[in-house]
């Protein structure tokens, strides 16, 4: 997978449905870097997860940037 970046959309694997935005990223004391997303739909509801998660394909999956999905 290619680099994660600000505006890119994931659903997880589960719930298609719901599309989740990259709105920042956080180095943890050990040095993990994590994903915040925002769910685009409830803009008051976001997560805090590991890189590693959100590029695990069993989890997440791409769905493009927000500027795509709202054309």
């Amino acid at each position: 997978m290619q680099e994660i970046r600000i505006g890119q959309l994931f659903c997880k694997t589960d719930a298609v449905a719901m599309l989740w935005e990259v709105v920042g990223f956080v180095e943890d004391g050990a040095g993990i870097r994590h994903v915040r997303l925002r769910n685009v739909r409830e803009v008051f509801s976001s997560k805090l997860i590991s890189e590693a998660a959100l590029r695990n394909g069993r989890l997440f999956r791409p769905a493009g940037t927000r500027q795509a999905a709202e054309a």
